[in-house]
């Protein structure tokens, strides 16, 4: 009795144990299922609301959008009407309106001749401009280079140093847009800082570069260069010989001699030997053509054919037998643009050759030169 007793207690605690596990486990199911509950409620309302967020951004966007363009479109006539020279009431910049009066701006000055833009210059003070535009210097890059932009064509010195702080700018666009507007608010001191700079940057594009030194018209971009290239190092020194050369043929030319007569490096001697144009060049010229660097015989034969004269021929025809294919080529079609040199003459020339490498050159240039004559 005692030991079935005793059984019947130890099975009735078993059962127990049993039955606490389970309620426990249940217990522990429900508290996964609520943090379920919640977990995917909180994330329905993060996503409702990121939703709500962005419908509420897009409308901001379309309403600033809109009114932009309705400040660009009043804008713009108001500039058209002050260009035809009637007299227009005006008014500070509402708020909200900068950006589009900037766009209508200088899209305004980008197809006008300087006189008159600086027509429209009373006005952009009239308007507040310039406290307008010191707003969007604070922006995005694109409000950066708009405001610089729409500063440069106002021209006012007051704002030079403002604009000078942007020439550093990491953006190439900011700081190619700072340099023009500088250029246009004072010439003078604009191409002094800017110039240099054309050392160090070597993010900004040679072409834009070179845009903003051709709108210089006081002298001052040419005088900087002058000033600039002989003391710049061989890797930039040819880049800046071609921007003198294409703002100032005269200021270039000598730049190019000191350049031809001093030993430089290869690259910036054939940069000289394709810019050179003065027929007063044609010794330094000739006394190229014996380089020991193939690309400088090259283009010294081709300067040659540009401003030799007809006795210049006797000097290019050994050239018709150097070891390279450009020298050859390019000396036979220097010398068929030699004064008094025409087909019948080159022919001559080739028959009197011994190289047969000169004598096919010649072949070949006169071929291209008969299919040019027929097209």
């Amino acid at each position: 009795m005692h030991f079935s007793e005793s059984s019947r207690i130890l099975g009735s605690c078993a059962f127990s144990a049993q039955e606490g596990k389970r309620m426990e486990s249940l217990a522990n199911e429900a508290t996964v299922l609520d943090v379920a509950y919640w977990v995917a409620a909180l994330t329905l309302l993060l996503a409702f609301s990121m939703l709500a967020v962005i419908i509420l951004l897009r409308v901001h966007a379309q309403r600033r959008a809109r009114r932009e363009k309705r400040a660009r479109l009043h804008w713009a006539q108001v500039l058209q009407q002050v260009l035809a020279g009637k007299d227009v009431p005006t008014r500070r910049l509402g708020r909200g309106e900068a950006t589009g009066f900037i766009e209508a701006w200088n899209a305004v000055h980008e197809s006008l001749a300087d006189p008159e833009s600086r027509r429209l210059v009373p006005l952009g003070h009239r308007v507040g401009l310039v406290e307008a535009s010191r707003h969007m210097l604070r922006g995005s890059y694109h409000h950066r280079a708009m405001a610089i932009i729409a500063l440069g064509h106002l021209r006012d010195r007051n704002v030079f140093d403002e604009l000078a702080s942007f020439l550093g700018d990491r953006s190439p666009i900011v700081s190619l847009c700072a340099a023009h507007a500088l250029g246009q608010v004072d010439p003078s001191r604009g191409m002094a800082m800017f110039v240099p700079m054309i050392l160090k940057r070597e993010d900004w594009a040679s072409g834009s570069v070179a845009r903003i030194l051709a709108k210089n018209e006081d002298g001052s971009a040419a005088r900087e260069l002058g000033n600039v290239v002989l003391r710049a190092n061989d890797a930039t020194m040819g880049k800046l010989v071609r921007f003198l050369a294409d703002i100032d043929s005269e200021r270039a030319a000598s730049v190019i001699r000191q350049l031809l007569d001093n030993p430089v490096d290869d690259h910036v001697t054939s940069v000289c030997l394709q810019l050179v144009n003065d027929k007063r060049d044609r010794e330094r010229v000739a006394n190229l053509l014996a380089a020991s660097r193939w690309h400088v015989r090259m283009h010294a034969v081709a300067a040659l054919g540009r401003i030799g004269e007809a006795a210049d021929g006797g000097r290019l025809e050994p050239m018709l037998a150097d070891k390279e294919w450009w020298v050859r080529y390019r000396a036979a079609q220097a010398m068929l643009a030699l004064p008094g040199m025409d087909v019948a003459a080159l022919r001559q020339v080739q028959q009197r050759q011994r190289d047969a490498y000169g004598r096919d050159i010649i072949d070949q240039v006169l071929s291209e030169y008969e299919m040019g004559a027929m097209a």
